[in-house]
């Protein structure tokens, strides 16, 4: 993989040149929170809180200074849901990554699930890196594998260097498009494994699809969520 590979503690080691700017005393926290947010494109508070520890009003002041200084914008999406947070054009430039041209409205539940997913995973391998589909997307890994160049949700990479792609399904694909995303992996040797983390439904589904696929396995994502995950820290 050309990627760079982002560190479970994304955006703290960030060693670019950072210019100064007027009335505004940048920090390695405020780098740290404008790459976690990037890497992913958007997020909500709450998934800020769980990443860097913070409580109110602590959280809302640190997030304010990035807003006013035109590093971080706010917008709300969906009524009765938080609103989300995203790099401008201005932080983005304090980041390995452009910023999210507009917010992905048919992947927007998936895509915040997929950060409570890595949340959990930093848990479980803490020793482990990750790599996002953005930036395996920016260092045009446009391959993929299956017919339409599909990229997993993430990769997570082993202290040992083994890589395992990791996939968040909420709904099932269709029948020959997730074929051919399994047949993909079949011969995508880069991955000792494949995780997928489903909803029941899905995973029920799944199951007999993968049966004599043993490197591909499949977990229920509420039991990870909610920290009764049977996955260990050794393959």
């Amino acid at each position: 993989m050309g990627s760079i590979r982002a560190a479970w503690r994304v955006g703290e080691h960030f060693s670019g040149h950072i210019k100064p700017m007027n009335h505004f005393k940048l920090t390695e926290r405020d780098i740290a929170i404008l790459r976690f947010i990037n890497t992913f494109g958007f997020c909500e508070m709450p998934k800020l809180d769980q990443r860097f520890g913070w409580v109110k009003p602590r959280n809302y002041q640190i997030i304010h200074r990035l807003l006013e200084s035109g590093l971080l914008k706010h917008e709300r999406i969906f009524y009765g849901r938080h609103g989300i947070y995203r790099v401008t054009a201005k932080g983005a430039r304090l980041t390995e990554l452009p910023p999210l041209a507009r917010i992905p409205l048919a992947t927007y539940y998936h895509d915040l699930t997929l950060i409570d997913v890595y949340l959990q995973l930093k848990t479980l391998y803490p020793n482990a890196t990750w790599t996002s589909t953005r930036e395996l997307m920016r260092d045009k890994h446009m391959g993929g594998v299956g017919k339409r160049g599909h990229l997993p949700d993430g990769i997570l990479i082993q202290a040992d260097g083994t890589h395992i792609a990791i996939e968040v399904e909420l709904t099932l694909k269709g029948k020959y498009r997730l074929e051919s995303i399994l047949k993909g992996y079949g011969g995508a040797f880069d991955y000792k494994e494949v995780w997928y983390y489903c909803s029941d439904s899905v995973a029920a589904s799944m199951r007999p699809m993968v049966a004599k696929m043993p490197f591909i396995k499949i977990h229920l994502l509420k039991e990870l969520l909610h920290g009764r995950s049977s996955q260990t820290c050794s393959l």
